[in-house]
């Protein structure tokens, strides 16, 4: 499996190829700001049972490095996991939970709902919206149905909304998301979270748009000409659709938005790639955890 250049899987594994460097790595995270007790918000412990857990010296709570992590419960070992995370960050075509399961030696619902773990770590923070030059546009998981072209609505397709910024002709950030239909209303939500007002955004002539001209006062509109105007933005789709095809044959509605997440999590951070997967595994130490039951709720 290609992986994007950054660290080699010889330097990721060098840096945590034991349980005990990758314990270690979890405790200097999630203590960093110093131990509070969850249970009774005492500031002082002792080593617990293992080395790296940490017993409160007032109630003698005993919490490991992995309690209330995204690594919570783990059970196919933590280096793994680290790996498997350094996986589905690095892989270029996509880490399908099939080819985990073969490669770690784990049943397809082990490393499914680990993956989706991680997916949760790569969940935008909404702290850096568009600037500069912002194209938007719609497009269309699913296959085209006769008669159904154009914006035409099919419970066979799911409808996106995408938006990517450009700076100095070269593709910078993006961000997508999953609509009902190709309202006002659908339309507007990745405006207010991802895109600054005095953004200068280029969308093409649909009439969903013209009501955010209040206040989005530099966006402009031009005919798409199938596609040609739009030719960097159209090509960021197609990626998008041939890399989703690459891990998922079919994506249903309700996940979607996970594995849109996941590629734009990778595509907003194309110029630190040394970094990526160690910034994805501090997420996760920091996120609150989840169980198998929450994930099946969430996707079915």
């Amino acid at each position: 499996m290609k992986v994007a250049k950054g660290i080699t899987r010889k330097a990721f594994k060098e840096k945590f190829g034991t349980k005990e460097q990758c314990l270690n790595y979890l405790v200097q995270k999630k203590w960093s700001f110093g131990f509070i007790c969850r249970r009774c918000k005492n500031d002082r412990f002792s080593v617990g049972k293992k080395a790296q857990n940490r017993r409160c010296t007032k109630c003698g709570y005993d919490e490991s490095p992995t309690s209330n992590t995204l690594f919570h419960k783990v059970k196919f070992g933590i280096e793994n996991a680290f790996e498997m995370t350094f996986d589905i960050a690095t892989s270029k075509k996509g880490a399908s939970s099939i080819w985990l399961a073969e490669k770690y030696g784990v049943k397809q619902n082990t490393a499914w709902f680990f993956r989706h773990k991680v997916q949760l770590a790569m969940k935008s923070s909404e702290n850096f919206p568009l600037e500069n030059e912002v194209y938007v546009d719609e497009f269309e998981i699913g296959t085209p149905q006769k008669r159904e072209q154009g914006r035409s609505k099919s419970e066979k397709k799911i409808q996106v909304i995408i938006a990517v910024e450009y700076r100095n002709g070269t593709v910078g950030r993006g961000y997508a998301k999953v609509i009902d239909d190709y309202s006002c209303k659908s339309l507007k939500p990745i405006f207010e979270v991802h895109i600054k007002q005095d953004a200068k955004v280029m969308t093409d002539g649909w009439s969903g748009y013209k009501p955010l001209l209040k206040n989005y006062p530099n966006l402009k509109q031009r005919l798409s000409n199938k596609g040609e105007n739009f030719t960097m933005l159209h090509l960021q789709i197609r990626n998008f659709k041939n890399w989703l095809r690459g891990v998922h044959s079919y994506c249903s509605k309700t996940n979607l938005y996970k594995y849109i997440d996941e590629y734009f999590y990778r595509l907003n951070r194309l110029k630190f790639r040394d970094s990526m997967s160690c910034k994805l595994i501090d997420r996760m130490c920091v996120h609150q955890p989840t169980n198998y039951k929450s994930v099946i709720h969430n996707v079915t």
